[in-house]
This record gives C-alpha cells, structure tokens and sequence, in this order.
C-alpha cells in the first residue's frame, strides 16, 4: 500500500424496498409524523432510565453556521423540532479535524493517542515513504489469502464492541475506520477504509480515443474503433506467481452503434447496453488469481459520449457484496444477505469519484448522479435496517454530504480563484439541497423513534474555504529545516521525497497536517537527537510558523502549531507526528506536501474544483449535535458520544474512554 499511486487515490459510491427515492425527501413525503409526540411519548423529560434503544446518526461534515442559518429560515424543519423538543449544540471536534480521526475518536470517546489514527497518510519511520493510515497490510499473511490481507488500522473499544461485550444487540453500518469489518453482536457492513478489489482506496479507468494529456488519479485506456467495435479489457487485481507477478484481466468488447447513441459490452458473455450519456447496470466481473482462486468484483460504467471521441468512464472496481473478497460486513454473509434486501450497492469505502470529477473526467452533472446514487443506496440500506431493529445501538453513518461540499464549495465562495458566476449560479444549491435531503431522511426516521428511544444525530465536522495552498515541506526548506538536493524537477516538487538530503533534514512535512522530527533514534537516517535538540527545533517551528504570512494577502496562514506531547496522551502516542499545524480558515496543506513534495513556489492559490475543506484549526469547524434528550453539556465534544451511548444502558465506560455522558 505504501505506493504513491495508493496515496493520491486516499485523497480520494436495485430493488425498492417500497418507497421511490423521492420519498425520502421531506418535501415529497407523505408521512408526517407530530415529531414532539413521536420523539418524546408526548412528556419531556429525561429518556435514559427508560431507554431499551439508541440511535446514532452520523452525517459527515454538516457544518453549524450552514445548519443554524437554514433552520433559522425554516428550511430544515425536521431539524428544527428536535432542536425545540431536545437538544442542539455545536460540537467540538478532535485534533486534527480529519474524517477517520475524528470518526475513529467519536466511536472509542479517546483522543487520537489511544486509537492511533492521525492523519489520513503516515509515514514509515525507517523509509520516510507515505502509508494510507485506513489500510493496514497484515505483513504475516505469507499465503497470500485476501480474507487475511488486512489489520484493522484503528486500535482501541469502541462503544460496540463494550456494548456487545455487554450482550446489547447492535448494528454499525457504514461507520467510517471500520474494515474490515469486526466481530460484534449484530451486523456490521464497513465503511470508509473499505478498498477497491485491488486493495487501493479507489482507482478509476477511462477508456477513450483521445489523447489525454497531464496527470490523472485513475487509468487512462487508449482505445481504437474499428468497425465499431473495440476490443480492450479490465484490469484486475495482481496474480502470485513464482519469481513474478502480473495483473489479472478480462477482456471486454464494445459494440458502437452511431446512429442510435448507444453501445453494448459484452463481459464474460454478458451483455450491458448503454445510451450515450448513460450509466450502466452494474456489471459483475470474475477475475481468475490462479491456484483455483478467483476475485468477484463489481462496477459500472458511464458512457460520456461516442462522438467525435469515444469517452467512457468506469467507476473503481469494488468487491462484490455477493462474494466478498475481502471481510467487509459481519457476519460474512451479511453483505450479501443485504444485496439481497436492496440490490447490489457501491462497497466501496469512498464511492463518490471526487477524482474523476476533479480530473474533468466527468462533469459536474455526471458526479451528482454518482452521489445520488450512493445517497439512494444509504437511505435503502437505512430503512431496511432500521425495520428489523427492536433493541439495542444501531449506528449508521451517511458521508456524500463531505463529498459534495468539498467539490461544489467554490459555487458559495467569489473570493476562491476558480469561481465562475455562472456555474454558481447553477450549482449553488447542490451542498442546501444534500442538507435538505438530510431534513428528510430525519423525517422518516421520526416514525422510528418512540418514548424509549435515545436518538444522536451528529457530525464529525463542520467546512470552510480552502482558497490556496501551503507547500509546508518548500517552507521547511526556506528556513533552513530541510535540504535538497538539487532544485525542483516538476511541479509536483519531488514527491516521496526523492530530492531530500536527509543527512542535512531536521524536519519534514507529511500528511495534511503533520510535520515529523528526523530524530536519530527513529527516522532511517535522521539527523536530530531526541530531548533538547529535538525540542528546539520543535520551538523553532511552531514560533516562525506561527508568523508566517500570505505575501499575496498580506494574512497569517496559520492559526497555531500543537505540539503532541501536550495534545495527545494514551499508548500510541509514540505514533503520532511530533507537531500538528492548525491552518487557518482558507488556507491548507498541499497535495504535494501530503505525499513528501516540495516545489519551488511556498503559496500557491488551489485551482482545483476541491474548493472546501475542514483540515484547518478544529475550532474553525465545529460539528453539530441534535438529541431527542436533554443535556446539562454547554460544550460538548466528539469524545461523549461513546459515553453517553454506554450509559443508556447502564455500562460503565471504559477508563480509556476520555469523554463524559452527556445526560
């Protein structure tokens, strides 16, 4: 995993269950229920004494100021009655505001310290070469078995392995840093973590006559058509073989038919037919690994258009639900017995393709589409689940309101470099939209949520512009912390560190918000002793940081720098960086940076349609909080929510665990 193509991928979604999607929205749904009677059994009061069921609703990166706006305006008014008749409060998220770290810290209720997730990308110590922190590669798995090729990557109880420990039923699905998937006393279906059937988190193909020319985060297949027809193939996960090893294919052919804007692949001696502008059925593939074994995987293709250019798109190839390559629900059979519930579903654990969409693969239009079809699977899955639900924890976590944030932000933002007045004027509503249809997904789960129910509906953070971008490694190399050794080769500034001189280093940046000591005890070849030394420059860092200032605006870049030895405690702190920088609002590492790239430019503006971000200082995006229950907490933060989820069952929680109930 430890490869730079594995890495720019973790920058990286059937049958009705009786309701069409449109139901799902507040504004189309025909049940209404009284929200106060429903939540509240018609009195208030506090539900814990009483409470046989909790409900957590993850919604990532609902932002508060968005939240408090629209609810002001009374256009969440689902959201709205459980802020009147329960509780509202922002909450405080954990350092730094990463998706898997927080996620991973609202499920242990412990600092990063004790879970061991700091960064989306971490570093081998002794090579200096990034590692995806969602993946873990069990290095013992010497026969090669996929059921055994991972660990889990987050340490740590959560609060459903206490609760089943406990002999309380429960059900997780989704939560993101859950692959694979554990063992607990109910279901489990993975969530973000879960990678594609070659083990990356998500790598697109495009099949095209064209020439495309830059980089790209997905495989660029050039095609011809003759006759119309072309033959190309799918590339699959690697076959072992004795003193080699080569990928694994299956060969597919295209019939073009011009005149009716459609063409028919034909897979496996199947055939998928697909109108110009068009998705495809979901296509199941069989890869041969040799030695008798085989790879089940899953995917769909988006034909973009036949003319004058044959463009056709095809999402990252994600392991079948049916017969899962490796261990993404629990028990085994799960994922395939829900396949079977709603149809087959996106398993992967970023399903929305923000890299093909950034990569003008497909447009704005196209990746609507693609979110909407996850959103769709999410909520079938929800009210599948939610029905056989009698007692106990069902957690379930909803996470394309952070995709589409993250790519349409700029549509809110005429100050961002890449704002188009037209094209906001257009999609502007996209990120109100997804919140409104959160509104009604709330709506229908109220009909589920009785006087004995404790309901949690929260988010792992909130947004703010990501208007440019801070080469941290370029800076190091400013200030006499880093050397290299020759100047810049591209604009990608070396990546993985291939221009560094570590013998004359004291520090490197790597991740989104970390920067690393090249201490002599720890790093291959690290220069800086451990203790004083180490401490000065440590010093050093955080003071000049702190003044560094955007010479195009004139504005601090950087809100503050944490040492994490003060931030962290817990037994794998020995894991984390050694500072963590809390950029503030508009401002965050680079791409460049996160892979061990230092160009020659220090600020740049970001140019990219990923125009919104939450890797900046955690007090700048604050989560929120609903409950249908009162609280006493004026400050809540991510770390209670596991304890407040053993309390409603009368388990004590863990010492490890830092937060507090929050009734």
């Amino acid at each position: 995993m430890a490869t730079a193509s594995s890495v720019f991928t973790a920058s990286l979604f059937a049958n009705s269950i009786g309701k069409s999607s449109d139901t799902f929205n507040s504004s189309s749904s025909n049940h209404k229920p009284n929200v106060a009677s429903t939540l509240w059994g018609d009195r208030r009061g506090n539900l814990v004494s009483e409470a046989n069921r909790v409900i957590v609703l993850g919604i990532d990166g609902l932002d508060p100021k968005i939240m408090e706006k629209f609810m002001d305006n009374g256009e969440l008014p689902n959201f709205s009655k459980l802020r009147e008749t329960g509780s509202y409060r922002r909450l405080a998220t954990v350092n730094p505001s990463q998706s898997p770290v927080v996620w991973s810290s609202i499920a242990t209720g412990s600092n990063p310290g004790y879970h061991s997730i700091f960064d989306f990308i971490i570093r081998n110590p002794k090579n200096y070469l990034p590692e995806l922190s969602l993946t873990k590669i069990n290095p013992r798995n010497l026969t090669g078995s996929h059921k055994s090729m991972f660990l889990h990557a987050r340490r740590g109880n959560a609060f459903w392995r206490v609760t089943s420990e406990n002999g309380v039923p429960t059900t997780v699905i989704r939560w993101p840093v859950t692959f694979p998937a554990e063992k607990i006393s109910g279901h489990m279906l993975s969530g973000l973590g879960v990678p594609d059937i070659k083990g990356n988190l998500g790598r697109y193909a495009f099949y095209t006559t064209k020439k495309v020319s830059g980089q790209k985060k997905g495989d660029i297949v050039e095609v011809s058509l003759n006759d119309n027809r072309i033959e190309t193939k799918i590339i699959g996960p690697t076959v072992a073989k004795i003193g080699r090893s080569k990928e694994s294919e299956i060969p597919i052919t295209i019939n073009v038919e011009r005149e009716k804007a459609k063409i028919t692949i034909s897979v496996d001696d199947r055939d998928y037919e697909i109108q110009e502008g068009g998705w495809s059925d979901w296509v199941h593939l069989n890869f041969d690994l040799g030695l008798r074994r085989h790879a089940s995987g899953i995917c769909r293709f988006y034909l973009a258009k036949i003319q004058p250019d044959f463009e056709l798109y095809l999402t990252p190839i994600q392991v079948s639900p049916e017969s899962p390559v490796f261990p993404i629900s629990y028990p085994d059979e799960y994922a395939q017995q829900l396949e079977q519930s709603i149809g087959a579903y996106h398993t992967l654990g970023y399903p929305e393709d923000t890299n093909a969409f950034g990569d003008d693969i497909f447009t704005a239009d196209v990746f609507i589409e693609n979110c909407d079809a996850v959103m769709q699977e999410r909520e079938k899955m929800l009210w599948t689940e939610i029905q056989n639900f009698k007692d106990g924890v069902f957690a379930f976590v909803f996470d394309t309101t952070d995709r589409v944030q993250h790519m349409f932000w700029n549509t809110r933002d005429p100050q961002h470099a890449t704002y188009d007045e037209t094209y906001a004027q257009k999609y502007y509503r996209v990120i109100e939209d997804y919140y409104r249809r959160m509104d009604g997904v709330l709506e229908n789960l109220f009909q589920y949520v009785d006087g004995k129910t404790v309901l949690l509906v929260l988010s792992d953070h909130g947004f703010a512009n990501f208007r440019r971008v801070v080469h941290l490694n370029s800076w190091l190399v400013e200030n006499g912390l880093m050397t290299l050794k020759h100047a810049p080769t591209d604009e990608e500034g070396d990546p993985l560190f291939q221009n560094v001189n570590w013998s004359k280093t004291k520090a490197y940046a790597l991740g989104f918000s970390s920067i690393y000591i090249n201490l002599s005890d720890r790093e291959g070849n690290g220069t800086v002793r451990k203790g004083r030394q180490a401490n000065g420059v440590k010093r050093e860092i955080m003071k000049e940081l702190e003044k560094l200032k955007d010479p195009a605006t004139g504005e601090l870049v950087v809100q503050k720098v944490y040492d994490s030895e003060k931030l962290y405690k817990g037994p794998h702190t020995d894991e984390a960086p050694d500072l963590v920088v809390g950029f503030r609002p508009g401002y965050r590492f680079s791409w460049q940076t996160a892979i061990g790239g230092a160009p020659a430019s220090l600020i740049e503006d970001n140019l990219k349609r990923w125009s919104g971000d939450h890797l900046v200082d955690p007090h700048n995006v604050e989560g929120i909080l609903f409950m249908n229950n009162s609280t006493q907490s004026k400050n809540p933060t991510v770390l209670d929510i596991a304890p407040t989820v053993l309390k409603c069952f009368g388990i004590p929680k863990p010492k490890e665990m830092e937060g507090k109930a929050l009734f």
